[in-house]
């Protein structure tokens, strides 16, 4: 089944809003591609590591005590694991959970423009 865009799945319902309706749904699209950016970008991260750490999904799913279908919906960035899961899943790669500014000039304590 193909994956449809947000404004894909809204493009025919779209023509019948008022301006409002508009601006919402903009902000919401823009909500969702970031929270799918995010989940592809973990996804993509945890594939790394995993392939880095020169393990397989079963192997993985064995030491992290994670189905490895869940591994799977994850790296594909079609998951939202808990807390629980990414600290197991980091833990049996080695690794340590952090947090990265967006951008450069956030950590370097300049202000945004």
């Amino acid at each position: 089944m193909p994956t449809l865009s947000y404004d894909e799945m809204i493009a025919k319902r779209r023509k019948n809003w008022g301006p409002e309706t508009v601006k919402l749904s903009e902000r919401l699209g823009a909500r969702l591609e970031a929270e799918v950016d995010a989940s592809l970008a973990l996804g993509r991260s945890i594939a790394a590591a995993r392939e880095t750490a020169q393990l397989t999904q079963p192997q993985l799913a064995t030491q992290a005590g994670v189905q490895q279908a869940d591994i799977s919906r994850i790296e594909r960035g079609l998951g939202n694991p808990t807390r629980d899961t990414l600290i197991k899943l980091v833990d049996a790669l080695g690794m340590q959970l952090s947090l990265q500014p967006k951008t450069p000039e956030l950590y370097l304590g300049a202000q945004p423009a």
